[in-house]
Order: structure tokens, then sequence, then C-alpha cells
């Protein structure tokens, strides 16, 4: 359980700074547009998706110690919000990984070259585990919630575990927009991005 909470913490801090620094750069990549965006937004969705695998677990474990959900389910809660956030986790990571690679070769310094090794080898193994576990994942959710699992309340359980994965997974994303929201252009922007406005300005 102390392992399970300082895990949950780590993401809660890692995703807070993730969304931090997208909102110090979004107003600018919005304007520069191209790839600098879609970097950004891989960022944005690395952050929501750490908040919602925190939130998961806590109202997980919230529903099962108050009785909303029979504890069978809390494993079919948490697999469906897997199978829901692996694609875009690991699409993600891609990206934001490409990226290391670009900066390292353009700067080959001894952390562009550690952040680049490290980038690859997570998404490397992230994406060997989720091939690996989205299988068993699928099967249990489709079991979990095809009421597999003999409860003759099966059917309400279902639609609660579907209702709480909308909920957490709303509240990752909601609290990603309000952090980037909070430090939008908290960077100056450059005078390259100041020209490129005013001249869709004037068109």
């Amino acid at each position: 359980m102390g392992m399970l909470l300082l895990v949950l913490v780590l993401n809660l801090v890692i995703s807070f700074f993730n969304a931090r620094s997208v909102g110090r750069v979004w107003a600018e990549s919005k304007a520069i547009g191209g790839w600098i965006r879609l970097v950004v937004w891989a960022g944005a969705i690395q952050s929501a998706i750490g908040f919602t695998y925190v939130y998961a677990f806590i109202v997980g474990y919230i529903a099962v110690s108050t009785g909303y959900l029979p504890a069978a389910m809390l494993g079919v809660l948490l697999n469906l919000m897997y199978v829901m956030i692996v694609v875009p986790l690991i699409g993600s990571a891609i990206i934001i990984t490409i990226q290391s690679w670009i900066t390292a070769a353009r700067d080959r310094s001894l952390m562009n070259l550690g952040v680049a090794g490290w980038n690859t080898f997570a998404t490397a193994y992230n994406t060997y585990n989720a091939v690996q576990s989205f299988g068993p994942a699928l099967d249990s959710v489709q079991q979990g919630l095809g009421g597999v699992l003999g409860d003759g309340d099966s059917d309400d359980n279902a639609a609660r575990v579907i209702l709480l994965a909308a909920i957490v997974l709303l509240a990752g994303v909601l609290t990603t927009s309000v952090i980037i929201r909070r430090y939008e252009a908290s960077l100056p922007v450059s005078e390259e991005v100041r020209n490129a406005n005013r001249n869709l300005e004037y068109r």
C-alpha cells in the first residue's frame, strides 16, 4: 500500500509539472503550429492520463469501501481505464520520444542524450507491456460488463463502472485544462511569433 501511495503521488507531481510546462508554451505553440503544436498536445495528453490514472485508483477504492461497487468490480474499472488510455498514452509517448531524438541530434549534450535514451527505453517498455496486457485487460472488461461474474445486480454494477470511468476521465482532462490555463502564456512570446500574429491580424 505504501508503494502504491508513493506511485500515485509521483504521478500527480509529474502530471502537474507536465501540465504546467505545456501551459507555459501553449500560446506560442498555437501561434507556430506544426510539429511543435503536436508535441505540446502530446504533453497535455500525458498529463491528463497521469491525473486520470491517479483518480481511477482513488475513486475505485472509495467506491468499493462505501459499497457503491462490489470488490470484484474494482479490477474491471481499472482495466476499463487502462483500455481507454493505453492507445493515447503510447501514441503521445512516441511523439515525445521522437522530439527528444530531434533535440539530442541538434544539441548532443549529456542531458539531452540521457533524456532521449530514457524516453526510448520507457516507450519501448511500455509498448511491449501494452501488447502483452491489452488482451487480458479487454477480456476482463468484457466479462465484467457482460455480467459473467454472476452477480444479480451485474447490470447496475456495469453501469456504475462506466459512469465512474467517464467521471474519472473527465476529471483528468479538466485538471490538466485548468493547470494549462493557469500557466498559459507565462513565458514571454518570441518576436517571431508576435510578427506572425501581427501578419495574421492584417489579412
